[in-house]
């Protein structure tokens, strides 16, 4: 297979959408935070700045761009890597948990304009990291002979009644 026919194929649809939308929300953020009449705005009922407030929107934009890409490669490695049936979750789960980590740092400033949500703002964000990261390591613990025979190149295992040991 050429590498041109690689570059046509379904993942890279995905890739470019990623790229294309990032780097074009990157730029959006980037002229947002430069023009002078989103500095110059103020502050909105004494609580967050205008360009704080845009810049929370396009990060927004910008993390569904992210939750797109994690259900697009989802989709993509279950069709490809038919055989380890938690691949395309456990990668989808790792770009969600990345996805959270950035949404818990952009968005931070909304506990400084409000907070009485300081609490709920970091447990929330714990709970769901959390819950994320016991997905994963269900997931690997349920697929790791899967993983391990393609790692290794051997033949799948074949699927049994009997608990592994």
């Amino acid at each position: 297979m050429s590498i041109k026919s690689k570059l046509r194929g379904p993942f890279a649809r995905v890739g470019a959408n990623l790229v294309i939308g990032v780097v074009g929300l990157v730029v959006i953020r980037l002229i947002a935070h430069g023009l002078p009449m989103f500095q110059d705005a103020g502050i909105v009922e004494d609580k967050l700045t205008v360009l704080a407030g845009t810049l929370i929107v396009i990060d927004a934009m910008l993390l569904s761009v992210l939750v797109r890409f994690a259900i697009e490669l989802r989709a993509y490695l279950l069709g490809r890597f038919a055989e380890i049936r938690g691949l395309g979750t456990m990668a989808a789960t790792l770009v969600l948990l990345v996805t959270a980590a950035i949404a818990y740092i952009d968005f931070k400033p909304l506990t400084i304009a409000w907070p009485a949500i300081t609490q709920f703002y970091l447990w929330g964000f714990f709970a769901l990291a959390a819950i994320l990261l016991i997905q994963i390591v269900i997931l690997l613990y349920r697929d790791r002979d899967s993983i391990s025979a393609r790692v290794l190149g051997q033949s799948m295992p074949a699927p049994s009644d009997q608990p592994s040991v």
